[in-house]
């Protein structure tokens, strides 16, 4: 189930920016509009890319790993 939530999140934010791409900076006819909608993306990408990565480097060293609910 974990690895279906962080495909699923993964094909989401894909899906988001290529639409985003497509109708945000493509189609945008101000210079200024697609700078400030690629930094934007630009920034929430390396969120979501450090938060995966700071929650892979933790759940290796998890002491609760084994136990059960």
């Amino acid at each position: 189930m974990k690895n279906f939530g962080i495909v699923a999140l993964i094909g989401g934010w894909l899906l988001l920016t290529v639409f985003g791409i497509y109708r945000g900076v493509l189609e945008s006819e101000s210079l200024v509009f697609t700078i400030s909608i690629l930094i934007l993306w630009m920034g929430i990408l390396i969120l979501l890319i450090s938060a995966m990565r700071q929650r892979y480097k933790e759940s290796k060293d998890d002491p609760y790993k084994d136990v059960e609910i």
